[in-house]
Order: C-alpha cells, then sequence, then structure tokens
C-alpha cells in the first residue's frame, strides 16, 4: 500500500490525547465482576443537535464528461513513475512524474473539468508522497472545485481526505468545513469517523461536542455487540474528568479495566473513587493493584493499611505495613508509621509482634505518648517491671494524660507487691480529677493488702519469738509456721 493509499483509509492524528497509557500486565476479566458485580455504565448526555449527521438522501446522480483515451495514456505513464510494476525493473520516480502532472496543468484548460480533476487528484499524491503539504492540500482543492462535474464518490473521499489533512496540519477549522462537505454527501457515518470529529472538536476546544461524538461512536460499536477502541475510552475518560464528572469518569474505566486492563487503569480507577468518597470500592481496586505490584508509593500503602484497620481487618493492613517496610521497603520505618504497624498486630491478636514493633516506634520517637502506649501493652501481658520503666520513660519526654500513666505504673507497682511506691504514684493520679476516682481504689487496695501483709508479718514475728521461747523451756525442736 502507498503511502497515499495509506492516507485515503487511514486516520491521521499527532497524539491527540493528554496521555497514553502504559502497558502492564493483562488482568482477569473476572476481577471486574467480582469487584463491581452491579456496575453500571451512564454516560451522560449532551444535546443530540450537536451531534453532525449524515445527508437524510443520497446526492442526486450526476452527469460527469469521459476521461479521453489521450489523458488515460498520459496518467498510465504517470503511474508508472510514481508506482512502477514489479516486473518492470524501474525505480519510483516522483520527480518524473512531477514534471508530467505540471506539464498538464500548464494546459489545464484543454481538459474536460473531470479530467482536470484527476489530474489534480495525482497532483496531490505526488505531492503528498513528496511531503510537500501545502501543495497537496492546494491540488485536492482543486479537486473539489471541479463539483459537480466530478463523481460523487471521488468528491466525497477527497473531501474526508481534506479533513484529515487539515486536523494533521492544525487547521481545525479548515477540518471542519471539510468534514461538514462529506457528511453532506453520505448517509451513514460510521463509530471510527465519529471519533475522528470528537479529536476535532477537542483540538477545538469543544470538549462538550467532542464528549458526545465520542459517545456516539462507543454506543455505535458496543450495539454491534464490539469492543470500542482503547483510545476510544481513553478519549471519554479524559472528557468527563475535565467536566469533573467523577463517577462518569470511573464508569469508563471500570469498561478500561474489563477490556483493556493495565495497573496503571486500575491505580486511576481508585483515584476516582476516593473522588467519589467510595471507599469500599476504593479498596477494593486497590488490592487488584497490589496484587499486580502497582502500588509503590508509601502514602498509598499506608492508606490502604489504614482502611483495613477502618474495617476490622487489622490482620491484612499488618501484611501490608510488614511487607512495605521490611521486604520492600517502600515504607520508611519511622516512628508512626511503627506504631501503625504495633496497633495492626495488637488488633489482630499477634501480641507479641505488637510489642516488638512498638519498641522500635518508641525508640525512634522524642515524644512520651508512645512510650505510655508500650507500658499500657507490657502491663496486658503482666510484663510489670517493662510497664513502670516505659511509664517513667513516658512521663521523663511529656504525655497529655500524665494522670493515667502514673495510674498504670500504681497498678504495676501493686501487682509487684511493691505497695509503698505503688501508693506514692497513686497519689500523683489522684491529683487529676479524671483518674481520681480510681486512683483512690487503687490507693485503698495498695493500703487494705500491706496492712494485711503486715499483720501476717506480726504475726509471723509472735510466733516465731514464741516458738524460740518454748524450745529453751522445753528443749524441744518445733515444727515452722
Amino acid at each position: 500500500m502507498t503511502k497515499f493509499q495509506s492516507l485515503m483509509v487511514g486516520t491521521l492524528g499527532r497524539g491527540l490525547l493528554v496521555a497514553s497509557l502504559a502497558a502492564a500486565p493483562a488482568v482477569s476479566t473476572v476481577l471486574v465482576k467480582e469487584v463491581f458485580p452491579q456496575a453500571t455504565f451512564a454516560m451522560g448526555s449532551v444535546q443530540a443537535q450537536e451531534l453532525i449527521q449524515p445527508a437524510s438522501q443520497p446526492p442526486e446522480p450526476r452527469r460527469v464528461p469521459g476521461i479521453s483515451q489521450r489523458l488515460n495514456e498520459e496518467l498510465s505513464e504517470v503511474q508508472q513513475f510514481i508506482d512502477p510494476e514489479e516486473d518492470s525493473g524501474q525505480e519510483p520516480d516522483l520527480n518524473e512524474a512531477l514534471r508530467l502532472l505540471q506539464r498538464m496543468e500548464n494546459k489545464i484548460s484543454e481538459y474536460n473539468a473531470y479530467e482536470q480533476a484527476q489530474i489534480y487528484n495525482f497532483l496531490a499524491n505526488v505531492h503528498f508522497q513528496m511531503d510537500n503539504m501545502s501543495e497537496t492540500l492546494s491540488a485536492f482543492g482543486n479537486v473539489v472545485e471541479r463539483s459537480p462535474q466530478i463523481p460523487t464518490g471521488l468528491e466525497t473521499s477527497t473531501w474526508q481526505v481534506l479533513g484529515k489533512l487539515h486536523m494533521q496540519e492544525e487547521n481545525f477549522d479548515e477540518a471542519l468545513e471539510a468534514f461538514e462537505n462529506w457528511t453532506n454527501l453520505v448517509t451513514s457515518i460510521n463509530a471510527e469517523q465519529y471519533y475522528v470529529f470528537s479529536l476535532l472538536f477537542y483540538q477545538m476546544n469543544q470538549p462538550e461536542r467532542a464528549l458526545v461524538h465520542v459517545n456516539q461512536a462507543v454506543s455505535m460499536t458496543e450495539a454491534e455487540g464490539k469492543v470500542p477502541d482503547e483510545n476510544w475510552f481513553a478519549m471519554q475518560r479524559l472528557l468527563y474528568f475535565e467536566q469533573e464528572d467523577y463517577q462518569s469518569t470511573a464508569d469508563v474505566l471500570v469498561k478500561m479495566v474489563r477490556h483493556y486492563p493495565k495497573v496503571s487503569t486500575w491505580r486511576q480507577l481508585s483515584d476516582m473513587y476516593s473522588l467519589l468518597e467510595n471507599f469500599d470500592d476504593r479498596l477494593h481496586t486497590l488490592e487488584v493493584v497490589y496484587l499486580l505490584g502497582g502500588l509503590d508509593r508509601e502514602n498509598i500503602l499506608v492508606s490502604m493499611a489504614s482502611m483495613y484497620l477502618d474495617r476490622e481487618v487489622p490482620y491484612k493492613a499488618a501484611k501490608v505495613l510488614e511487607k512495605g517496610i521490611y521486604e520492600d521497603e517502600i515504607i520508611e520505618p519511622t516512628a508512626r508509621n511503627l506504631e501503625l504497624l504495633a496497633n495492626s498486630w495488637s488488633l489482630a491478636q499477634e501480641t507479641e509482634k505488637s510489642m516488638v514493633e512498638m519498641e522500635k516506634a518508641a525508640e525512634k520517637s522524642d515524644e512520651g505518648d508512645l512510650f505510655a502506649r508500650l507500658s499500657a501493652i507490657y502491663m496486658l501481658n503482666d510484663r510489670y517491671e517493662a510497664s513502670i520503666e516505659a511509664g517513667r520513660e513516658a512521663l521523663d519526654k511529656g504525655v497529655e494524660r500524665a494522670d493515667q500513666v502514673y495510674l498504670r505504673i500504681g497498678t504495676a507497682y501493686v501487682n509487684l507487691e511493691q505497695y509503698d511506691d505503688a501508693i506514692d504514684v497513686l497519689e500523683e493520679a489522684a491529683k487529676d480529677k479524671r483518674s481520681e476516682e480510681a486512683a483512690q481504689q487503687w490507693i485503698k487496695f495498695a493500703k487494705g493488702e500491706k496492712e494485711r501483709e503486715e499483720k501476717t508479718r506480726r504475726e509471723e514475728e509472735r510466733y516465731q519469738e514464741q516458738k524460740r521461747r518454748w524450745e529453751e523451756e522445753d528443749g524441744l525442736v518445733l515444727p515452722g509456721a
């Protein structure tokens, strides 16, 4: 196929979308049905009269003059220089082809309108292959100027090519005019052409008209039970997003991950659900991206872990954080992140793991609150001496609720049966009205236990003294108490 033939059947473009999609591993389309079983795809609405429509009736039949044998022979000679036959041994010679055509152009009045159109059509072909775009456009313009004394098919195809060429050259007004002339000659417009119109209107800064035409392209294709081109979905996504229609943007992205699954598209869908505050579906999409190895940013991973915690799935939260910190080294092992990991393990009833991470978090922190929490964890696991040590470290660094820390240290001392120390600390806790009642109860208990121990000690001492006297008097050795 020659360059000219490619032009006639193809769509010209120069990267009209804002961003191209990166290649990514495929995802089973079953995932979409599992994640979004009730997904619907509302595509919005734009006034129907903004849609370019074809002609309601085909054009009237034309009577056109014939082409002489002389011109046929001249054009055949030109064709040999443009595209020689394979067995001729001749190389293409566009310069010679152009020379012959210009010779015909110099005596253009000797030919009828249809013959003139054919000459200019060949000239356009040669100029296009020689990258002489202005001359190409001029020659095609000369073709359609011979209407209506040229076949309808020639005029139709020429207007379409002119539209594409003007788009390529960013002559958007001229492109639209050419396409409108084309639509006046055709009774149907296919989905691909509606997509071309969408590109044109987008470049003309008419996003609403761009949207209605790409929507038409998509709906026509889907009505035939086919999957629209990925770029058509990308255009829809872009236009809806620029209009801040995030629900429709998400609907398009759902189609894209179903038919053209990419990690980047799943991530974009997750972002849309975040904007829509649809956090359940955001988490589902993040899970897919995570499984595909597409989450490589700390804030997203931490956000994902937090969403697991909000939904009472602490084990998954802990695994995401643990992998991100220690295996992938994406998440910085800051005091805050380690604390979050510790809390996740704690809620997952992984006590030992929780203590290890909280110890690391506290060591990295200059604030007392982490040591206060570490003290609480030690307390829950009957590590009273460690709880006291962590609590005193918290008080040294400063905490928001010192009374709670004093109360915890006091109860630890009670469990260690160190009642004097317990009472001293609990009296500090009782100075805060928020902990006064609980502290006084523990003080009362500690004093009671202290008195009981002292009474037991005194009774033991009296018994031991009486025992000693009896042994001295009787010369007997009595058993101990």
